[in-house]
């Protein structure tokens, strides 16, 4: 990890300095593309799942982990596995969100 963090810093220096060239531009561009259609379709999964647990509970993912956070949900498993979904589908939105997506 910590690695990756000081490749993309030096490559952030390269791009600051001007001393870029197309093939990284574009290989740059490949990577980012590649990531947001990933992430894109991970969210349309996740969001699918939250779906069906919205459905199923009659209540909105924001207000069930809202509530679920504050413990006035009790401890049933589907709620442990629709907080997970949750939590992992707002990360990916975030991801997007960076990725400009």
């Amino acid at each position: 990890m910590e690695i990756t963090k000081e490749l993309i810093q030096n490559i952030g220096k390269i791009f600051e300095n001007g001393l870029e060239d197309e093939y990284l531009s574009r290989s740059i561009g490949k990577i980012i593309e590649h990531e947001r259609e990933k992430t894109f379709e991970e969210s349309q999964m996740l969001r699918k799942d939250l779906s069906q647990f919205e459905s199923q509970y009659n209540i909105s993912s924001e207000v069930f982990f809202d509530k679920f956070e504050k413990g006035e949900l009790g401890d049933k498993e589907d709620y442990f596995e629709w907080s997970a979904i949750f939590q992992m589908y707002k990360r990916a939105m975030e991801r997007l969100k960076i990725l400009g997506g």
